[in-house]
């Protein structure tokens, strides 16, 4: 009896143990649960992956594609005041600016359409526009997506309207939404909450669009950790939303914390669960992580001496600085740099690469970061090489040294090579002599 009461309550203390982990462990793992099935948050400026659902498994996008065609619109159209005239449009379903043949705007006021209004065939107008055709816009966004890294992506369209052939990933529209909020125009025209524009010949009517995306104006209302609050989220400055059937509730935001930026991408997600999803993932980038300087320029200028030199020393510095984004329990004490200087060879120019710092985490490498000269860097000397007249009148003066000293060595071997047939000539006379005698 007294066994089975030992074995019992061995049992009972396991199995209460056994509890007390797991819910200890739960509680360590605060990741976020969310509605939607594929979501991907990044810091903006390393382009860490903080949080990740199904971030790499093929997705529709819908019309969050369109972040990408401005992009691409930016990047290619210089001159953002051109003027284009509507003509022979097709018909293009789902959201519009209902524009007419004959009508004109610029290619800035485009833009703004197609990414506050979301409009389908201002998206087709620009597309053609750039490339002359939507296939050949359609190209050129999968080599640009491409070449930023964005190796899941296959875009058919400039808009995302269905098509079993037009894809990407979570991670894939984070990168690419990355990348356009880098430019300052689509900053801030993602951000803009209404616009409304005068009427036409065409079309005498104003036309007033509101932004899609409600967390720029919306005074809608989620239920967040409990409390009914405003979906509107004042950190939040983009960038786009997307919706069809097959893709579901689509939203790539960027917000801005503490001097730190996240993109978030949330897709497939349902009603305003789409922004409680986005709000949460947010937060939980903010809470969490926090963004390190490891490197300020600033901070790791250095001198070194050289010698024969008109400046007596380099003056170098880091080409960039480095940041890294940490959990806010980790400290940055275990990182450390390293300068390592190349062989100096002269001159050396602004901005020439002299060295390398090495960043450290603990022992291990983790980075390289080009060390640059902040200053030119000219040998004492310089003044010859690089006057040419000067430079051939010394070459012809060391040709003419080196002749005359060949000359006088010369002279020299021929006087000993004379006085040493001389000296032959008076023994032999004066054996000559001897022998006589």
């Amino acid at each position: 009896m007294k066994r089975i009461l030992s074995l019992l309550m061995a049992f009972l203390i396991t199995f209460t143990t056994f509890l007390g982990s797991s819910k200890l462990s739960f509680a360590d793992n605060n990741e976020p649960s969310l509605v939607a099935q594929y979501a991907v948050l990044l810091d903006y400026e390393t382009g860490k992956v903080l949080y990740d659902k199904n971030g790499h498994k093929k997705l529709y996008p819908a019309s969050t594609t369109k972040l990408w065609t401005a992009y691409i619109v930016l990047k290619k159209v210089p001159d953002l005041n051109t003027v284009i005239t509507m003509e022979n449009l097709p018909a293009v379903e789902g959201s519009s600016m209902y524009l007419k043949d004959g009508e004109s705007f610029t290619v800035k006021d485009l833009l703004y359409s197609l990414m506050v209004h979301s409009s389908n065939d201002v998206a087709e107008v620009l597309a053609n526009y750039v490339s002359g055709s939507i296939e050949e816009f359609a190209k050129l966004m999968n080599e640009e997506a491409k070449a930023i890294g964005a190796k899941n992506t296959h875009f058919n369209n400039p808009h995302g309207l269905p098509d079993e052939n037009h894809f990407t990933t979570a991670y894939d529209m984070a990168l690419m939404s990355r990348e356009a909020m880098s430019n300052n125009v689509f900053r801030e025209i993602v951000k803009t909450e209404r616009i409304q524009y005068p009427g036409t010949e065409a079309y005498p009517y104003e036309r007033h669009f509101v932004n899609t995306n409600k967390f720029l104006q919306s005074s809608d209302k989620i239920n967040y950790k409990g409390q009914q609050i405003d979906i509107k989220y004042d950190i939040v400055d983009g960038i786009k939303t997307g919706f069809t059937d097959d893709a579901g509730k689509c939203l790539v935001s960027s917000a801005v914390k503490n001097n730190m930026r996240v993109i978030s991408a949330v897709f497939k997600s349902v009603g305003d669960d789409l922004y409680l999803d986005s709000r949460t993932l947010i937060d939980y980038g903010f809470d969490n992580y926090q963004s390190n300087t490891i490197i300020d320029k600033a901070d790791h200028v250095g001198r070194e001496k050289v010698s024969f030199t008109k400046q007596k020393e380099l003056i170098y510095e880091p080409k960039h600085g480095y940041k890294l984004v940490l959990p806010k329990n980790v400290s940055v004490s275990d990182y450390t740099v390293k300068p390592k200087l190349d062989k100096i060879d002269l001159p050396v120019k602004k901005g020439d690469k002299v060295g390398t710092l090495e960043i450290y985490n603990k022992k291990e490498l983790e980075a390289k970061i080009d060390l640059v000269a902040t200053s030119e860097l000219n040998s004492i000397f310089s003044f010859i090489t690089e006057n040419k007249s000067l430079l051939n009148i010394l070459k012809i003066a060391l040709i003419i040294v080196l002749v005359i000293v060949v000359l006088v060595i010369a002279l020299i071997i021929r006087k000993k090579v004379r006085r040493k047939n001389r000296r032959r000539k008076n023994s032999i006379y004066s054996n000559k002599k001897k022998r006589r005698r």
